[in-house]
Parts: C-alpha cells; structure tokens; sequence
C-alpha cells in the first residue's frame, strides 16, 4: 500500500490582515487544511506593543512575544516561520 505524504508550507494571507492583524500565516497541508495559525498583532489602538502568537484550529494559542515595535514583531514572526522547516508562499 502505497504511502500518502502531505507537504506542507507557510502561506501568508494579506487578505485576512487588517485592524489589528498585521500579519497571518496559514500552515496548510496539500488539501488546503490549515494546521497552525501565526499571527503579528498590533495594539497601539490602546497605546500598546504588538503581539507575536500562533494558534490551531482546535482552540489552542501559545504566546511567543511582546514587542514595542512593528519591526520587532515581524522579526520574530520571521524567524519562527524560518525555524518551522517549512517552506513559505506570500499572496
């Protein structure tokens, strides 16, 4: 029995950012399930950093930094997307 393999990869989707969500990233399988979420978030609507975090669709948030700057928060996004061995796409 042949083995199925599902490749997955990061892809960002500036048509769900806007308000406070400056950055998502989808991991999504070769069907278009997505496994994880990874959010850049902004609060300066209440004089505030920004927010690095990633989710899944069961529920499940794990914070991984607050920063003061856009910059900041983009870095580290990058960086886990990086670390992650998964390959990205930008639409």
């Amino acid at each position: 029995m042949p083995v199925i393999v599902s490749v997955m990869h990061w892809d960002r989707r500036r048509d769900l950012e806007g308000g406070k969500e400056l950055g998502i990233w989808l991991l999504v399988d070769d069907s278009g399930t997505v496994e994880r979420e990874l959010y850049v978030e902004s609060h300066e609507y209440r004089d505030d950093g920004f927010d690095v975090y990633t989710a899944t669709p069961a529920g499940e948030w794990t914070h991984l930094e607050a920063t003061d700057t856009a910059d900041e928060a983009f870095a580290r996004a990058l960086a886990y997307l990086d670390d992650s061995g998964y390959d990205r796409t930008d639409h």
